[in-house]
Parts: C-alpha cells; sequence; structure tokens
C-alpha cells in the first residue's frame, strides 16, 4: 500500500525575546555651534547594524541617531540644532537559538530626553527596546490519497475517508531593500532655502501588496524642514506630504496573496538642492526601506484522515503536525482627539508649524472572541508664539487609546503569532483658544491574526489478516440501532464493512442517520 504524499512549507517562530536598555551620554556642542540657553524639542531613531548569531544567543550592534532643536543664548528669535549618536552592542539570549538560524531583529525607542549640563554640554538619556525573534520554514509531509488500491489481496479490501486541511503556504520569505529617491520644491512666494536647522522625515502611511513576481509598495511621507532663508538670518520652515512608490523583485509572487511585512527605515538623508533657475528651492529625500517580505498562499487540501479494513486487519499510523493559518486580517481605524494645553500659555499661538504623532502599541491581548488593542499616541506639536523668544516653540502630550474587535473563532484557536502595523494616516492641528490647541487624529492599525493547528496525519499503514478470533466473534448478520453521535463510518469499522455496502443493503442514498434508525448489517 503506497502512500501518496504532498510537502507543504509553513512557519514556526523557534524563539523570541525581548530586551529593554537604557543609554547615556554626555556631549559637548560643537565650536561652530552657539550656546545653549533652553532645548525645544529632539527626536530619535534606532539604527540596527548588524546581528551576529551564535549557540543559543545574539549580539546586536546598533545605534541611537538623534537631533535637538534648541535655542541660544543672547541671541533672541534665533534657533540652532545640534546632531549625534549612542552606539550599543548587546548580548541577549536565545533558547534553541543555532548558529545558522536567521534572526530578525526589531529595535524600537521607547524614550528620549535631554537635558543642560551647562551651556556648552548636553546630557542624553534614552530607553530602547531590541526584540530579536528567529521564524523557521518547516516542510511538512501530508497524506493526500492511498494508491494500490485494486491490487487484490489485503489491499483490496480497505476503507478510507477524507478530511479538509486549511493551512499558510510558505511562497516567498526574503529581505530587501526598497530605496526611496523623491524630491519637492518649495511653493512660490516662500524664501529661499539656507542652512537646515532642523530635518524631519517619518513615513505616514504605507502598504504593500503582492503583485506577479513582484512586491509593489505604495505610501506618503512627511518631510519637514526648518531652515535659515538663504539671503538673510530670518528662520522660516516647510512641511510637504510627499508620495513615493515602488516594487522589489519577489520570484513566486502572485496577485492575491497575503503579504506580511514590516519595515525600517535605514540610511535616511535630507539635502536642499538647486532647481533648473540655479535657486535653492528644492528638498531632496534619500531613504532606504529595510523590509522584511513574507507572502503567504491560502491553500486547502483533502488529506487522508481515517482508515480501516474489510477484509484485513489495518493499522494506521499517524503523528501529529503543526500548520499555520490565517485566523484574521482585521483592519482597525479609529478617530482620536486631544485638547492640548499649552506650557507656557502667556503669549498667543499664531501659527501651527508641525505636528508628529508617534502611534505605538503597549499590548495586545485576546479574550474570547475579542482582540483589545492598547497603547499611546505620542504628541509634539511645534508652534510659533508671540511673546516667546524662540521662533518656533513645542509642547508634549500623549493621547491614550484602547480598541477592541470581535474575531470569529479566535475562542477555540491555538493563537500562535499576530504581526500588527499601526499608522496615523490622517492628523490636524487647530488653534482652540490662547491656552489650548485641539488636535485630530485617523489611527489605522492592521493585525494579522496567525492560528497553529495540530493535525493527525497518516505516516504509514500496516496490514495484517483479521484475527481468527475477531472473525469468529463477528455476526453474519446484525440489526443495529443508531445512538446520538454514530456515523456510517464508524459502524463500519465497528462491524468491518464498507460504508457503501451498508448504504447499498438499507437503501440510504447519502451519509445521514438519526438516533433511533434500524440499520441491517451484513458481513
Amino acid at each position: 500500500m503506497e502512500l501518496l504524499r504532498k510537502n507543504i512549507h509553513t512557519e514556526r517562530i523557534k524563539a523570541k525575546a525581548l530586551l529593554q536598555i537604557p543609554l547615556e551620554e554626555d556631549f559637548n556642542v560643537s565650536d561652530t555651534k552657539p550656546d545653549v540657553a533652553r532645548v525645544i524639542c529632539c527626536s530619535g531613531c534606532v539604527k540596527t547594524d548588524e546581528v551576529k548569531m551564535g549557540m543559543n544567543k545574539i549580539w546586536v550592534k546598533g545605534r541611537l541617531e538623534f537631533q535637538v532643536l534648541y535655542q541660544p543664548e543672547g541671541q533672541e528669535a534665533d534657533l540652532s540644532g545640534m546632531e549625534g549618536e549612542i552606539p550599543f552592542m548587546e548580548e541577549i539570549y536565545l533558547d534553541k537559538m543555532e548558529g545558522q538560524d536567521r534572526v530578525v531583529c526589531k529595535a524600537q525607542l521607547d524614550d528620549l530626553r535631554v537635558h543642560i549640563i551647562n551651556s556648552r554640554k548636553l546630557n542624553v538619556q534614552a530607553v530602547i527596546s531590541l526584540e530579536p525573534k528567529v521564524e523557521e520554514t518547516v516542510s511538512e509531509e501530508i497524506c493526500t490519497d492511498l494508491d494500490s488500491l485494486d491490487a487484490g489481496g489485503l489491499e483490496s479490501g480497505i476503507e478510507y475517508r477524507k478530511k479538509k486541511l486549511d493551512y499558510l503556504e510558505t511562497a516567498v520569505k526574503k529581505r530587501d531593500l526598497l530605496r526611496i529617491h523623491e524630491e519637492t520644491k518649495l511653493p512660490a512666494g516662500m524664501p529661499d532655502l539656507g542652512t537646515a536647522i532642523w530635518k524631519s522625515m517619518d513615513i505616514a502611511h504605507i502598504s504593500f501588496k503582492a503583485v506577479d513576481e513582484k512586491l509593489a509598495v505604495n505610501g506618503e511621507m512627511c518631510v519637514f524642514v526648518v531652515y535659515r532663508e538663504d539671503n538673510s538670518d530670518k528662520i522660516n520652515w516647510y512641511e510637504a506630504m510627499v508620495p513615493f512608490s515602488g516594487s522589489v523583485e519577489c520570484q513566486n509572487s502572485r496577485e492575491g496573496m497575503l503579504a506580511d511585512v514590516s519595515y525600517d527605515i535605514g540610511h535616511e538623508e535630507i539635502s536642499i538642492r538647486d532647481d533648473s533657475d540655479g535657486e535653492p528651492r528644492i528638498i531632496g529625500v534619500e531613504a532606504t526601506l529595510e523590509l522584511e517580505i513574507k507572502l503567504y498562499q491560502k491553500e486547502q487540501e483533502q488529506v487522508v484522515a481515517d482508515v480501516y479494513g474489510v477484509s484485513c486487519e489495518v493499522n494506521a499510523v499517524t503523528d501529529s503536525r503543526s500548520f499555520r493559518d490565517l485566523l484574521a486580517d482585521i483592519n482597525i481605524e479609529e478617530k482620536l482627539m486631544r485638547n492640548v494645553k499649552l506650557e507656557d500659555a502667556d503669549g498667543k499661538v499664531l501659527q501651527i508649524c508641525h505636528s508628529n504623532a508617534r502611534a505605538v502599541i503597549e499590548d495586545i491581548a485576546f479574550d474570547a472572541d475579542e482582540i483589545k488593542i492598547t497603547g499611546a499616541v505620542e504628541l509634539k506639536i511645534l508652534y510659533t508664539s508671540n511673546t516667546e523668544v524662540p521662533a518656533i516653540c513645542c509642547v508634549h502630550d500623549s493621547v491614550p487609546f484602547e480598541v477592541t474587535r470581535e474575531i470569529e473563532g479566535a475562542k477555540d484557536a491555538n493563537i500562535e503569532q499576530y504581526t500588527a502595523q499601526v499608522q496615523m494616516t490622517q492628523q490636524n492641528v487647530s488653534i482652540k483658544d490662547s491656552e489650548q490647541l485641539e488636535w485630530h487624529g485617523m489611527l489605522n492599525i492592521r493585525v494579522l491574526v496567525y492560528d497553529s493547528k495540530s493535525e493527525a496525519i497518516l505516516t504509514d499503514l500496516k496490514l495484517s489478516p483479521i484475527p481468527a478470533e475477531v472473525l469468529e466473534g463477528l455476526p453474519g448478520f446484525a440489526i443495529y440501532y443508531v445512538n446520538n453521535g454514530d456515523s456510517l463510518w464508524q459502524i463500519g469499522k465497528k462491524y468491518y464493512v464498507s460504508v457503501e455496502r451498508i448504504k447499498e443493503i438499507n437503501n440510504l442514498t447519502d451519509d445521514a442517520i438519526k438516533a433511533g434508525d434500524r440499520l441491517l448489517i451484513v458481513k
């Protein structure tokens, strides 16, 4: 008896960890920069440069890049800025980790603070999180059919039935880079660009779609620059939403596949360029998105579920195998609103310059058939005031959120993993009164929830003659009264009779039976 088999590829989490580490360092202000009177705002990001693998551990090498916008001493209505980085090297223990395993390490900035030690020295403190994870692609064999059923002998008297198996087949798993080269031009009427004091580029929203042999990427980034005007020392600023698109080669990718893609911003650079007239009016943006790509094909296969013999004894050997399936693909949109109180309300707000909203998911919990997502949006709003000495002021706030959605089947599922991508797709700030700003934002969360299913898979069949004592105990014919939960399959297996034989003798057109029915069993 030959088992017809098929190999399928699925994902499995082998190891993961979470490490939160503090960073702190003092920085001297460059001799080319003025003295520091007050820190207006700061920003930072964590870059992972290298991950080395070993037995049961990894080494993560990277750096925290930061920039500071500050008010110089003794200079009214002026601004200056400085940049720096704090390197780090961490050893992280990962159980079951082997040297050849492939590790994905997610790095995140949890907190950043800058303190003035004196006018020429700043203290930078930060907390970062490192979350390494090892996912391996495993190949599993499933039995889809039985062959040689007409070969005669013991093999001629075998009954078998099938069951449906839904799973995700891993079609593409790779790392790749998407290079972004975009630019935006100052609108007519704005002064030419001089020296950039503060530069920022944030991905406002991004989407990924599997197409034939490629992964299509579309998004929009918010570019913000504070600069000195070219022909004067006046401070000005410019903000623009810049669309971008591109694609990454993905062999075996097909339209309609499930795309589970995470990204980190690697190299990023904002530069000032001349336009066709030779005037510095173009802001160029170059960035590298480091993509972790997984494309899945939803598959359904009929596998052999159970076997018994009519003219022989069958010992079906099974083994429990795990398969990954998609339990839910949830897209959540939630409107948020916050009244932001100004830290110094003596002056009047003249204009909103820039709003940066970073949404962070703090916890995802599953309860019965629900998913609950909690987190916060960290707000940083830059504005101008009529009484403040700096040209630009900053206010910080935090907007907590909690969203709940139903997930059908989650109660009985074995949720092995989930991936979540959170974005602020829209935001707007308006002046409510002299003491408050009003912020509105649209929170978008996409969550992919995976179910790990264990199935008994047929791996071997052992056939032997029916023992004499069993044959002697089988009646030539019998009247069987159907009980609750009985099926023709169970009855046929008990009396070594095929399902078709039972249906033929009892004039049944399908497999439906109910408690109290009488069936004639003839061996």
